[in-house]
């Protein structure tokens, strides 16, 4: 019989909100030598490089091997190719080194959609063959980056330690695509996702910012920073689809809606920084505050970002996430709006500037995320040799 007395259990606590989701872009897939490899088998450094690509061959070929695995198998073939002196010489010449495109990666909007193409052998992209260590070099930290992207993009950044992994994760990305560019390379889709990368990371230090109890002052300067870049690399983005690059059709809106989503994040910080200087301070508040709802809506709208009816099924599915966060960002503004005009309305009357008349809010006076050191990008991780070591040399500092 059960007691009347007996305390009622308390409600489970609800889990936070996911965080929005990471862009990843599309890698690169090894695939195995062709044609007689006899006589670079002989040449003992061709044999360690060997050695070293079938680990990652292997694990571009198993559909069970996770991005921690096939990066730290591309690390240790890189390191081997870093640590040799065969990038100069004609020994490279024994070899064809091939890739292709992994198309599928792209298309993440769809996941059946996706599945059903790698299935058929619809999806697999372009393939490249070449002979020379310098080419191959460039390709295998680019396939790097995108298996540090999608690493990136799969942690769980509701703790503290996944906002960590990611950042450094997307850190290392950006480092692995500028030394794959080069410092006399300008490829511009090299460049724009090495942004992507470093705005994300930078997204990533506001999470921590803001869970950490950072003052409302200093999370508005780096959302507003976030804001801009994200414009930035929006602005990227297009003169890429303009050249017929392939760029994922869900980037563009993506980004735009997340620059209008940190526009008003920013605004929020600052109306917070704002209220808690009181008196004087409290009508731009109101001002801010309004504003910020009026970015969102505008990304929600049908001419935003969020609201256009031209967007495909699995363009809209993709976005899905963002516009979860921005419904639930404008609520947050609304409650601290209603209480910023109830306290000048009350207490302060304060004049309410118009939302043309604000001044643009600063961002940070400089960068907080940079791209890693390639040298450290290669190093070897905590743990990596027992994931892939190929005979590879370590790295160490």
């Amino acid at each position: 019989m059960h007691s009347l007395f007996r305390r009622a259990k308390a409600p489970a606590a609800a889990s936070p909100p996911a965080p929005m989701p990471m862009l990843s872009f599309p890698g690169k897939k090894a695939l195995r030598f062709e044609g007689d490899t006899s006589a670079a088998e002989r040449d003992a450094e061709l044999a360690v490089l060997m050695h070293a690509r079938a680990h990652v061959v292997r694990a571009s070929e198993s559909a069970r091997t996770g991005a921690a695995e096939t990066a730290a198998a591309l690390r240790a073939y890189l390191r081997v190719i870093y640590a040799s002196n065969m990038l100069a010489g004609p020994s490279q010449q024994k070899l064809c080194f091939a890739w292709r495109d992994d198309a599928v990666a792209g298309d993440e909007g769809d996941g059946k959609k996706a599945r059903n193409k790698a299935a058929t052998g619809q999806g697999q992209g372009q393939t490249q063959r070449h002979t020379s260590l310098v080419t191959e070099w460039a390709a295998a930290l680019a396939a790097l980056a995108a298996e540090l992207a999608r690493a990136a993009a799969a942690e769980d950044r509701r703790g503290a330690d996944g906002i960590r992994r990611a950042c450094g994760a997307l850190c290392d990305a950006a480092g692995a695509l500028r030394a794959a560019a080069g410092p006399r390379t300008t490829d511009a889709c090299l460049a724009a996702f090495e942004r992507l990368m470093l705005v994300q990371a930078l997204e990533c230090y506001f999470e921590l910012a803001v869970a950490g109890g950072k003052p409302p002052a200093l999370c508005s300067k780096i959302a507003q920073q976030v804001s801009h870049d994200y414009h930035e690399v929006f602005i990227s983005l297009g003169s890429l689809e303009q050249q017929q690059q392939p760029i994922d059709k869900s980037w563009g809106p993506h980004v735009q809606a997340k620059a209008a989503y940190f526009q008003a994040e920013a605004n929020l910080q600052r109306a917070r920084a704002l209220r808690e200087q009181g008196p004087g301070s409290v009508g731009e508040a109101v001002a801010r505050l309004r504003l910020a709802v009026a970015v969102l809506d505008a990304a929600a709208g049908k001419t935003g970002p969020l609201g256009k009816k031209s967007l495909s099924s699995s363009t809209a599915a993709a976005l899905a996430p963002v516009r979860d966060a921005v419904a639930r960002l404008r609520k947050e503004v609304e409650a601290e709006l209603a209480a910023a005009e109830n306290d000048n309305c009350h207490v302060y009357f304060d004049r309410v500037s118009a939302a043309d008349a604000l001044k643009e809010l600063p961002a940070l006076p400089e960068p907080l995320v940079r791209a890693t050191a390639v040298e450290k990008v290669l190093r070897e991780a905590d743990g990596e040799a027992a994931l892939a070591n190929g005979g590879a040399p370590t790295i160490r500092h």
